[in-house]
């Protein structure tokens, strides 16, 4: 059975993501290793501090919580929406899940 793939948007400071140069600790390989199959990453965003940058991640449920542990995802709203996901892809993945 193929492993379900699901998508969600992070939202990152513009500030701290341009001062990383939108460089991550992890390579191409490590994130198709974690089962992420896409990262969408818009440009024409400004230095403006209080703008987040919206970067959309299609991957696995381990992808997705590996991918937000990468980005340091710490705000708890955030953090309970991807759970949310998260759980929603992993009650497709076993089809013995009801509920």
């Amino acid at each position: 059975m193929p492993v379900p793939i699901s998508e969600f948007t992070f939202f990152v400071d513009a500030h701290l993501y341009a001062f990383n140069g939108g460089e991550l600790p992890a390579d191409e390989s490590d994130l198709q290793d974690a089962g992420i199959v896409s990262v969408d990453i818009p440009s024409g965003y400004g230095l403006d501090l209080g703008e987040r940058i919206p970067v959309r991640v299609r991957a696995t449920s381990y992808g997705l919580r590996f991918y937000a542990r990468l980005l340091g995802v710490r705000d708890p709203l955030q953090l309970e929406e991807l759970e949310r996901v998260v759980a929603a892809a992993e009650q497709r993945e076993d089809p013995r899940s009801v509920g």
